[in-house]
């Protein structure tokens, strides 16, 4: 197989780095970016020497092998239904859509067409996340009782259609499940809403099974940037810093650095999607995954507005 075809949908603050490094990326050729700002995407073409369309039904003639959607959230679904109705697949930045119901039929979409669906959970590439993930699997921590997630920090002008909890939750939602390795069961929420028409607040609890809980705590409210991670095991405990990709683990008086890679997340997460499609491999972050993480974010939602617990139906979503 040679290299191959791949454009960028949306070129804002996430698609402009998809642009970069898949021009950058030895088996990929760079077939064209689309935008309906047209200045912005001259600017990419120019540098990266590639076509550049305002509608990106015309990008999609180009045969592609793949499309990254970087669009606004309310467009993942529309735009991503085109990408896979016209043969290619697909990477959507996370959320997978706006709603469980249209994230449920774009897997059903990309059955039909026979083409792969992978979610932009970038975290999840993180070289500090895997070295942890390898920490916890070889029992340094035991028994693991609980995960906490700190993601706090000022809000991004960008976002205007939707709320941290979508947004920033997301990430965390997704990353304590796959931690664990299991899925939520329930989910209770305290959110609040400040300084705009969405939550810019939430505290977020997952119960799991074996009574392993999940806390989430989350906010655009702060000045500052925050992305830590806290595992508390029955035998020790382990602090990751997902900024700096510091991991400490501490048993009793034992302290002791557990290393990580020096690689950028969103270069892993595109060589993991060119190796799937290459070697026709599950991607690492599955439609299935995001629906999942979709639902819980949504359910978190709706237990802030309620004030209630919420237990979390799989049906929907077939194996993982």
């Amino acid at each position: 197989m040679g290299k191959l075809k791949a454009g960028v949908i949306g070129t804002g603050s996430m698609g402009r780095h998809h642009v970069r490094v898949l021009a950058e990326n030895n088996d990929v050729e760079l077939a064209g970016i689309a935008d309906i700002d047209d200045e912005r995407a001259r600017e990419l073409a120019d540098k990266f020497s590639c076509d550049r369309f305002t509608d990106y039904r015309a990008l999609l003639e180009r045969n592609l092998d793949f499309a990254v959607v970087a669009v606004p959230t309310s467009l993942h679904y529309d735009v991503g239904i085109d990408v896979l109705r016209s043969g290619a697949h697909v990477l959507i930045e996370k959320p997978i859509a706006d709603s469980v119901e249209r994230a449920v039929e774009i897997n059903s979409v990309a059955k039909d067409e026979d083409r792969k669906v992978f979610v932009g959970h970038i975290e999840r590439f993180n070289p500090a996340v895997s070295a942890t993930k390898e920490a916890m699997d070889s029992g340094c921590c035991g028994e693991i009782l609980s995960i906490s997630n700190l993601r706090i920090g000022q809000i991004n002008q960008r976002i205007f259609d939707t709320g941290i909890i979508l947004d920033l939750a997301t990430h965390d939602i997704d990353l304590i499940s796959h931690l664990l390795g299991e899925r939520a069961l329930s989910v209770y929420c305290v959110g609040s809403k400040k300084q705009g028409n969405f939550d810019d607040h939430a505290s977020i609890m997952l119960k799991f099974p074996e009574s392993r809980s999940g806390i989430i705590e989350t906010s655009w409210l702060m000045p500052y940037k925050v992305r830590k991670i806290f595992v508390t095991g029955e035998k020790g405990f382990l602090l990751v810093d997902l900024v700096t990709r510091k991991i400490v683990h501490m048993e009793d008086k034992f302290i002791a650095e557990i290393p990580s890679k020096e690689e950028e997340p969103l270069k892993r997460e595109i060589d993991s999607v060119v190796r799937s499609i290459i070697d026709d491999t599950p991607p690492v972050v599955s439609g299935s995954d995001s629906t999942y993480t979709l639902a819980v974010a949504l359910y978190a939602v709706e237990s802030y507005k309620s004030n209630s617990i919420i237990d979390i139906p799989h049906d929907f979503l077939g194996n993982r």
